[in-house]
């Protein structure tokens, strides 16, 4: 019987708290996975199958280590502070930068949707600025766009939820696409790095259909089986508003999350580029009804 071939992927940026899903459901993957950690320590006990490497995303010969000999890189970049793109630009740069070194055959990144052009908020722009920098580096990449995560948006709020309350701050007209973020790392080992095929461009990694912030009231409501109400924007967004000079002193998230939510609130979070059932149609994505039937049952 003929055996396939054992990919090696490097996964960097995937060590904060959001972002360690990834490495979770890497984990799970028949791949040799490497992980950039600055303190291996953290996760060698949870993760006793993968290499670890320690090392910050900032160090292009630490770059250079973990991407040395690896068929496929798996890049998140770390959102800036304050509305600032800078340092998100910065750490792509040196990983760019260490990819052409190592002689790296596919740069898989992870963006948003809404990169068709600079939009004045440092999570949308910093993206473009990337996706730019990797179509003109001569490397071969992929960038999945993703919209809001179902593990973000409704995980964490799942006690409220079952309360009857959902809580974001976004007016209920809004209109959201969702991504399940547990379905990118089987879909890059299935359909990227088996199947061999770099895009050279970005698509949206997205389930079907859009759904208004009162719409998801209404399905939070069926699947629990008594009523959900969404928070809306008032007072929520307004308090988030006035604490910004706090969060800008403090150098907090919140300052670039906050204004991400103003523009949540004005114009929703949707795009009509390609999405992954179209490019892929084989691929089975999970439904937003599907992730919320499992987390609330």
């Amino acid at each position: 019987m003929m055996k396939h071939k054992s990919y090696t992927v490097a996964a960097i940026g995937c060590t904060g708290h959001i972002t360690e899903l990834f490495l979770k459901e890497f984990s799970k993957q028949p791949i040799n996975l490497r992980v950039l950690a600055r303190k291996p320590a953290q996760f060698l006990e949870r993760y006793p199958n993968v290499e670890i490497v320690e090392g910050s995303m900032l160090n292009v010969n630490d770059l250079q280590k973990v991407l040395q000999g690896v068929d496929a890189a798996f890049v998140v970049t770390p959102m800036g502070t304050r509305n600032n793109k800078t340092p998100e630009v910065e750490a792509a740069k040196c990983v760019i930068e260490a990819a052409k070194a190592a002689n790296l055959k596919h740069f898989i990144y992870v963006s948003v949707l809404g990169t068709d052009k600079p939009r004045g908020l440092s999570i949308f722009d910093a993206k473009y600025d990337i996706e730019k920098l990797l179509a003109e580096s001569g490397l071969g990449w992929t960038a999945i766009r993703c919209g809001s995560y179902m593990e973000d948006v409704f995980d964490p709020r799942l006690s409220a939820i079952k309360k009857g309350v959902f809580l974001f701050p976004v007016k209920k007209s809004s209109r959201f696409t969702y991504t399940p973020q547990a379905d990118i790392p089987h879909f890059v080992v299935e359909e990227l790095i088996n199947s061999n095929r770099i895009l050279n461009c970005g698509f949206n990694f997205v389930s079907k259909g859009t759904y208004s912030i009162r719409e998801i009231e209404q399905l939070l409501s069926q699947i629990r089986g008594k009523r959900v109400k969404a928070t809306g924007s008032f007072p929520l967004l307004c308090i988030l508003i006035l604490l910004m000079p706090y969060f800008i002193a403090s150098n907090h998230r919140f300052s670039t999350i906050v204004p991400l939510l103003r523009y949540f609130n004005k114009y929703g979070y949707i795009d009509d580029v390609k999405t992954v059932s179209e490019l892929f149609p084989s691929f089975k994505i999970t439904s937003l009804e599907e992730h919320l039937q499992k987390v609330l049952k």
